[in-house]
């Protein structure tokens, strides 16, 4: 599974992007992300479930962009802090910690 992560904003505008391929990585670090996808509901989710404009101009709001593909499934998903239906919120920490590890190593 392909993932394109991307984050921004808060108070301090930190910019983070992630991106993986499951079939590459880890088989423990895989595993575990495949299944906040699929216990997510990523791929099933609409846009127009999250009014993506929520919130914007306010200093302590995140957005966030989420891209997923395998096989014939396909996503791409904007939303901030506050419109990220509850189900994505442990997938959106592990991929924001995976994303900040990412920065601190380049």
């Amino acid at each position: 599974m392909q993932i394109d992560f991307a984050s921004s904003g808060g108070f301090t505008n930190l910019e983070l992007t992630y991106r993986a391929d499951t079939n590459t990585m880890p088989e423990e670090q895989a595993k575990e992300l495949e299944r906040l996808i699929e216990s997510s509901g990523a791929f099933d989710l609409q846009q127009n479930d999250m009014d993506s404009n929520t919130a914007i101009g306010r200093a302590d709001v995140i957005s966030y962009r989420l891209s997923l593909s395998e096989g014939a499934r396909q996503t791409t998903l904007w939303f901030n802090d506050i419109t990220a239906p509850a189900t994505l919120r442990p997938l959106l920490a592990l991929l924001r910690k995976l994303a900040l590890e990412k920065k601190k190593g380049d």
